[in-house]
């Protein structure tokens, strides 16, 4: 028993995590994992299967982003663009002018705009929602309505909402089969290459009771593993998301109850069918009370009469490939 070895840190992949964040957490791990020979043959098939769950989820990504991103969206997008980078530098030029009543009517114009997290840089339909918020503001506030004639930038305003209105309606020429499709194959290929990284975990972590071979180098890529698992927890610190409160790399592993990694799985199949609760309990301790990762991953599928599939997926969007 190899009682000093190190483990894997948790960190959460399922909330929290966007598609984009998600794919590339996993490829860095890939990346730090595939090159030592020895670690990737003691997880043979494990590892496998994690490698192909990984190349489906990045396959379909891939394929739902240049499903939303065809020539006349991308187009509209870019034009919507150009209209609201002219507006809001005329608006923050218009801050400046020496006519006090076209300044202080800029200013109020921006205090309006400043309560709307517009990016142009973030997904379509969040930027479209976005955008369309701050044009319904503008256009039911009276006040604003009138700043915006004082200070003249009405045309630039109204370009924008045209531009605004006519990304929209090219978005929704988009059938919702198609839409529902595209993000169905997502969500099923990530949880799919979500379960087989926890899998990897597992045995990983496993290699801490059991006598690896004398000539290998342990505990270097467990080393780089959760170097690179504390980056990610920052990038996600950095957005409010919650990751847990620490990582393992002390001496033992407890399979029991009252775990810290959670991952319970809840399907109910059919009509008035049985129920099969899944729940694995891994609590991978060490060192001074380091808790682990808490994923609760709910199914419930009733193929059967007004069935209905809902398996989950990540948080945030991506080109609208993304589920709650």
């Amino acid at each position: 028993m190899n009682i000093n070895a190190k483990q894997m840190n948790s960190i959460d992949v399922h909330n929290g995590m966007d598609n984009t964040t998600c794919l590339g957490f996993l490829l860095q791990i890939m990346n730090i994992v595939a090159p030592n020979g020895q670690l990737v043959a003691i997880l043979a098939a494990v590892w496998s299967n994690f490698v192909n769950a990984f190349n489906a989820f990045d396959d379909a990504f891939a394929q739902a982003r240049k499903w939303m991103q065809t020539g006349d969206i991308k187009s509209l997008d870019e034009l919507r663009d150009a209209a609201l980078s002219a507006f809001l530098n005329m608006l923050k030029a218009m801050q400046a002018s020496p006519n006090q009543e076209k300044q202080s009517a800029a200013k109020y114009l921006m205090f309006i705009r400043e309560k709307y997290n517009i990016n142009p840089s973030d997904e379509y339909m969040k930027e479209t929602t976005a955008v369309g918020q701050l044009i319904q503001e503008l256009e039911s506030n009276q006040q604003a309505q009138t700043a915006l004639q004082t200070t003249g930038l009405n045309e630039w305003f109204l370009d924008l909402k045209a531009k605004n209105e006519a990304f929209l309606a090219k978005m929704n020429e988009r059938t919702a089969d198609q839409a529902g499709l595209q993000k169905g194959i997502v969500r099923d290929t990530r949880l799919a290459c979500e379960a087989a990284y926890r899998n990897v975990v597992k045995l990983i972590n496993a290699l801490s009771i059991v006598e690896y071979p004398a000539d290998m180098d342990y505990n270097t890529p467990i080393d780089l593993l959760n170097a690179e698992i504390e980056h990610y927890r920052l990038i996600l610190a950095r957005k409010g998301v919650s990751t847990g409160s620490g990582g393992n790399s002390g001496s033992s592993t407890n399979s029991g109850t009252g775990s810290n990694e959670n991952q319970g799985e809840n399907q109910n199949q059919g009509t008035g069918g049985s129920n099969e609760n899944q729940n694995e309990n891994e609590n991978q301790g060490g060192g001074t009370g380091g808790s682990n990762e808490n994923q609760n991953e709910n199914e419930n599928q009733n193929p059967g009469t007004g069935g209905n599939n809902n398996p989950g997926g990540g948080n945030g969007g991506d080109d609208g490939t993304d589920e709650s």
